[in-house]
């Protein structure tokens, strides 16, 4: 059985998020070709036609299939092109919380797009998918990505000394934020089980974490299914 049912699509007043796919292929050589830099380190890097092919097709998919995580592009509406990208990792459905990653595009930083897609992602979490917390890390210098942590409703919870090892060789400290289903619902209802007790609530596009069931939302897998699709995703942070 497939950790999520059907395709997920968020949709914001300015935003679309949607899984990658080859239609993205021309927007992800651009991105790679001009060094953007905004990437989780397990998306390609190099402009070969194959790899990216089979990456944009299936390998970006296989956290998802896994419900181990997900990645998710943003498109703008009124474009159609590509601005970032945002994905759920390290998901533990047993204690129901994760991690969030984001990264836009250079040409995309400065207009609210971040903090519109950090919003749509984690309503959508903890609502639809039916998780309790969603954890978001910034290193202490990265005052941007800070500031879009708060303007999404985020609470400052401290800081994780050492906790990123970055090009330098160094360990940096990082600020931990932590959104609970309770600072947007007083009273969120308790989500209902599926198979092996996973939740998933959410109205039609899954972003207000409010009616019928989404066919969306990820169910969990037995421990231990793939140690290494875990390891691969462990660089999804990008904030």
């Amino acid at each position: 059985m497939n950790a999520f049912e059907g395709s997920v699509r968020l949709e914001g007043e300015r935003l679309v998020l949607r899984p990658f796919g080859l239609d993205d292929a021309a927007d992800l050589i651009d991105v790679i070709r001009g060094g953007e830099g905004f990437l989780p380190p397990n998306f390609p890097a190099v402009l070969e036609a194959e790899p990216l092919a089979w990456f944009l097709r299936e390998g970006v998919h296989k956290v998802q299939r896994f419900g181990l995580g997900i990645h998710l592009a943003v498109i703008g509406r009124d474009t159609g092109g590509l601005l970032g990208t945002i994905g759920l990792f390290r998901v533990d459905w047993q204690q129901r919380t994760c991690e969030v990653g984001y990264g836009m595009r250079p040409s995309a930083r400065g207009r609210g797009y971040a903090t519109e897609t950090l919003s749509l992602v984690s309503r959508w979490a903890l609502g639809a998918c039916g998780l309790y917390r969603v954890e978001l890390r910034a290193l202490t210098t990265n005052h941007a990505s800070i500031r879009v942590a708060e303007k999404a409703g985020y609470r400052r919870e401290g800081v994780a000394r050492g906790a990123e090892r970055g090009p330098d060789g160094a360990n940096h400290d990082m600020v931990v934020f932590g959104l609970i289903a309770p600072d947007l619902w007083p009273d969120p209802p308790d989500p209902p089980t599926g198979a092996g007790g996973a939740a998933g609530v959410g109205g039609a596009g899954g972003a207000d974490g409010t009616g019928s069931r989404d066919p969306g939302a990820p169910r969990p897998r037995p421990d231990g299914v793939s140690g290494r699709l875990v390891a691969q995703d462990r660089g999804e942070r990008r904030t």
